[in-house]
């Protein structure tokens, strides 16, 4: 039999402090699914695009606008420091690392966008509706593969599941 590496959890969200370091489409796209759950959710970045500005002038995620400099990890230690989870959402591999580090040393959950080595949690495609929330993650060698099967799933739990 194989075994996996990965178990697939799901965790009660309700006001869980989530920090997305970026403000580009990778962010956008973890942003998006987010705020389908409870988390409260902070977005750092210099820029962000036109949705998450949406997203924050109707006050569902809060936004701080500044960069992160790998050189002075310390910066971040008040955003950090009450974060149940962070994701590394820049277009700076660098940087990108250094918060999968500082995350790592201080028992953060952290999703390296572009390192799924460097991340201790796999961030889903999901899945979901009023009843049902399904998570899926595959082994980091096709995006595409998950991408298709989440839209299956989706097509299946928000058209076929209620016509029966």
């Amino acid at each position: 039999m194989a075994t996996h590496d990965h178990f697939p959890m799901f965790i009660d969200t309700k006001g869980k402090k989530v920090v997305v370091v970026g403000g580009g489409k990778i962010a956008e796209r973890r942003i998006h699914t987010l705020v389908h759950f409870s988390f409260d959710v902070t977005v750092r970045s210099e820029d962000i695009t036109q949705e998450i500005q949406q997203l924050v002038d109707a006050g569902t995620i809060h936004y701080e606008q500044g960069s992160f400099d790998p050189e002075k990890p310390e910066q971040y230690a008040d955003l950090f420091f009450d974060a149940y989870m962070v994701l590394a959402c820049t277009d700076d591999r660098t940087v990108n690392q250094q918060i999968g580090r500082i995350c790592k040393e201080h028992d953060i959950l952290v999703n390296v966008c572009d390192a799924q080595d460097e991340s201790t949690f796999w961030f889903p495609a999901i899945a979901l509706n009023d009843e049902l929330t399904m998570g899926l993650v595959g082994n980091g060698k096709s995006h595409e593969t998950v991408r298709k099967a989440a839209s299956q799933l989706r097509h299946i739990i928000e058209k076929r599941l209620y016509k029966a």
